[in-house]
C-alpha cells in the first residue's frame, strides 16, 4: 500500500495513531489517560490503513503544552535522543525526590521544545495519579495503591525503560499547530485521512475544553474539502448519522490492559465513508 499523503489528527494528544501508522507496534513513550494506543490497529483497518503503511506528512492538532513536548520529540531524532539521555540520569535518583523536584518547577512549557523539559514532563506524567498530565499525586516506584501492589520494580529500573522507549520512537514528517479550530483545509492531496478523537461528551477531567458544537463545525470543513474524516467518541455522532454519516462499534477490538480509569466502556468510530472493516460479532449457536 502507498503512504497516504497526509494523516491528520486534529486532537492529537500522544499521536498513538500516527506513530502506529508510521512504524508496526509503534507505541507512544508515555502512557496517558485516554491513549488510542489498544485501538489503533483497529481504527487504521476501519479506514483502510494498515500499521506501518506511513504518511508523506503529518498535521497534529494539540492545546496541551505538555503533549506538543512529546510531539516535537517525534519529530526531531535529536530532541528525543537527548531527552532520553536526561531520563537515564536520573536513574539513581530516589522516584519520590525525582518527582517532587520535577512537579516543583511549575507546568510544562512548550514552545521552545527543550530536551529536559520534554524529559521533565514526562517523567512526571508516568508518576502522576491518573496520568492525565496533571502532577497531582505520586503513583510511581515504592508507592502502595489501595489494592497492595508497586505500580514499578525500581527508580532505576523504570527510567532506563523509559529512555529506551524515547531512543526507539519512530521520527515522523509533521507540522504541530496549538488549535484546530482556526485551520482552513484549503485543496488536499486525494487520499488524506483526518481522525479526531474528540473530548467525550458527558465526561469530566479534560483540560482543554472543546465541546461538541465547536468541533462538529471543523470536521465537516475537512469533509468538505474531500478528507476522508473518522472520530471517536463513547457513541455514535448523532448530528452527524444524520447527515448520512457511518457508525462502527469497536469496543471488542482493543488489544492491551482493558480499562480501568473510565465509565466510558464503549467506543464508536463515525465516519464520512463507508468502514473498511467492522470487528467480527461472535453469535450464539442458537440464535
Amino acid at each position: 500500500m502507498r503512504p497516504v499523503p497526509l494523516f491528520v489528527e486534529l486532537c492529537a494528544g500522544t499521536a498513538a495513531l500516527s506513530l502506529r501508522l508510521q512504524q508496526r507496534k509503534a507505541k507512544p513513550p508515555v502512557s496517558r489517560m485516554g491513549s488510542k494506543s489498544g485501538y489503533a490497529d483497529a481504527i487504521l483497518r476501519v479506514l483502510g490503513l494498515r500499521a506501518g503503511q506511513k504518511a508523506d506528512h503529518y498535521l497534529w492538532c494539540e492545546p496541551d503544552a505538555g503533549c506538543r513536548l512529546l510531539l516535537e520529540a517525534y519529530r526531531d531524532r535529536a530532541l528525543a535522543l537527548a531527552a532520553a539521555d536526561i531520563i537515564r540520569s536520573w536513574a539513581d535518583e530516589e522516584p519520590r525526590a525525582l518527582w517532587e523536584r520535577l512537579r516543583g518547577e511549575g507546568p510544562p512549557v512548550c514552545p521552545p521544545a527543550d530536551a529536559r523539559e520534554v524529559a521533565r514532563w514526562a517523567m512526571g506524567m508516568v508518576w502522576s495519579v491518573g496520568a492525565t498530565g496533571k502532577m497531582t499525586g505520586f503513583c510511581g516506584p515504592g508507592h502502595v495503591s489501595k489494592s497492595g501492589k508497586v505500580p514499578f520494580p525500581s527508580g532505576t529500573t523504570y527510567c532506563r525503560h523509559m529512555g529506551a522507549r524515547f531512543a526507539r520512537s519512530p521520527t515522523l514528517p509533521a507540522t504541530i499547530a496549538d488549535d484546530a479550530r482556526p485551520i482552513e483545509p484549503g485543496t488536499l492531496p486525494p487520499g488524506t485521512v483526518v481522525y479526531a478523537d474528540v473530548p467525550y461528551q458527558g465526561t469530566t477531567g479534560y483540560a482543554h475544553l472543546f465541546p461538541r458544537e465547536e468541533w462538529l463545525p471543523v470536521v465537516r470543513r475537512w469533509d468538505a474539502a474531500g478528507a476522508i474524516v473518522c472520530i471517536s467518541e463513547a457513541e455514535p455522532i448523532p448530528e452527524l448519522v444524520a447527515d448520512g454519516w457511518h457508525a462502527v462499534e469497536i469496543t471488542g477490538a482493543r488489544v492491551g490492559q482493558a480499562r480501568t480509569f473510565s465509565k466510558q466502556k464503549c467506543e464508536w468510530l463515525t465516519l464520512n465513508r463507508p468502514p473498511a472493516w467492522t470487528v467480527p460479532v461472535q453469535t450464539g449457536l442458537f440464535g
